[in-house]
């Protein structure tokens, strides 16, 4: 038996990816595992009532539920969703073989900063400084798995990272339940969108393409966003991870739209073609892992809502095309995607991380 302790962010889609691996290794029964979500808030907590920026109280709270995850469990294996709670454990991280999945890596994040909200360090001593722990906490790690091509490229030209410890793992989803419906309900073509920000996933290109074409359509719009619905259209704010309106939602569209601004993966469209769903979206981080330009769906220029149009205008006009993508996505989706063969893959090069530790420590101790 292998014990395994999981150090999960929970920022956007790592609730959905932590949520996802807990139902993968629920079906592993050779790894014990144990959870620890990292939040960067305690409610109430002391931490909290400290008069410091919110962002010192936030790592300095990360910095205490990572450390205790690792001082109260007993575990030979470590798995962090991205380098940061690794970091911020500091030399408690390395007392064990340690893997770290990740959607983006912080050069990929930094780039991506407008979009995100995010404030990219300037060039200078701390943003060099942050960038050597970042490249050491990679190359330390028995494994990288990396969501997507996009992410691998990085961390081997950015963080130095050896090909041959990285392991493209995207997150995966129940097939059982993200599946294709039985038949079709009539009615116009019904597109779908899920995005919190509705801003930064695209949504306004979405309504500026749905505004070029002259035939009957229905926008399902998944968001959280204060946005105005409209004639044949809907809008769905209060849904959850994994739910089963959700599901549902996926299972009635005939196709998703996810034109977004900038994307480190999109969990979202993985759930779409496990329902038979082709995908229309910009060619973005991991999406091009995603979308087999062609065949599962199409891939789109960024702030194009004149491709958009045509693409789903092609999606009206040729139904047996449509449907010859809906198969291929599934199928797609069955390879690539299956939350349970993925965390068997990372299962497997957990126990082979205990192991090879183990005979590391035999041989050392031999030596002296």
């Amino acid at each position: 038996m292998v014990r395994a302790l999981f150090v999960l962010e929970q920022h956007l889609g790592h609730r959905t990816y932590a949520e996802n691996l807990r139902f993968g290794f629920s079906h592993q029964p050779q790894i014990v595992t144990y959870w620890s979500e990292i939040t960067y808030y305690e409610a109430n907590g002391w931490i909290e009532r400290l008069p410091l920026p919110s962002g010192a109280r936030g790592l300095w709270r990360g910095r205490q539920q990572a450390r205790r995850a690792l001082r109260s469990t007993d575990c030979d294996v470590v798995l962090f969703n991205t380098q940061a709670p690794a970091a911020l454990a500091g030399g408690l991280a390395r007392r064990r073989p340690y893997l770290i999945a990740t959607d983006i890596t912080p050069r990929q994040y930094d780039a991506m900063a407008s979009f995100y909200r995010h404030r990219a360090d300037r060039p200078g001593l701390i943003a060099e400084f942050k960038h050597r722990i970042n490249r050491h906490l990679f190359q330390r790690a028995v494994w990288v798995l990396p969501w997507s091509h996009w992410v691998r490229d990085s961390l081997i030209r950015d963080y130095g990272v050896s090909p041959d410890r990285i392991r493209v793992i995207p997150p995966g989803v129940d097939v059982t339940r993200w599946r294709p419906r039985r038949e079709r309900q009539p009615g116009p073509l019904r597109v779908l969108f899920i995005g919190g920000d509705f801003e930064r996933k695209g949504g306004p290109i979405l309504l500026a393409a749905l505004r070029r074409i002259e035939m009957p359509v229905e926008a399902h719009l998944v968001t959280r966003s204060p946005i105005t619905s409209g004639s044949g259209m809907y809008i769905y704010r209060d849904l959850t991870p994994n739910s089963p309106r959700l599901i549902e939602l996926c299972q009635q569209a005939d196709v998703f739209v996810f034109p977004t601004q900038a994307e480190a993966f999109g969990i979202a469209a993985v759930e779409a073609i496990a329902c038979g769903v082709p995908v229309i979206a910009t060619a973005s981080g991991g999406l091009t892992d995603i979308v087999i330009d062609g065949t599962t769906g199409f891939l789109v220029p960024p702030n194009d809502p004149d491709a958009v149009a045509a693409r789903i205008r092609h999606l009206i006009e040729q139904p047996d095309a449509r449907l010859r993508m809906a198969r291929a996505a599934r199928q797609h989706a069955e390879t690539m995607f299956d939350a349970v063969h993925n965390a068997a893959q990372i299962a497997e090069l957990m126990a082979q991380a205990v192991i090879d530790a183990k005979v590391g420590s035999i041989v050392a101790s031999t030596q002296h």
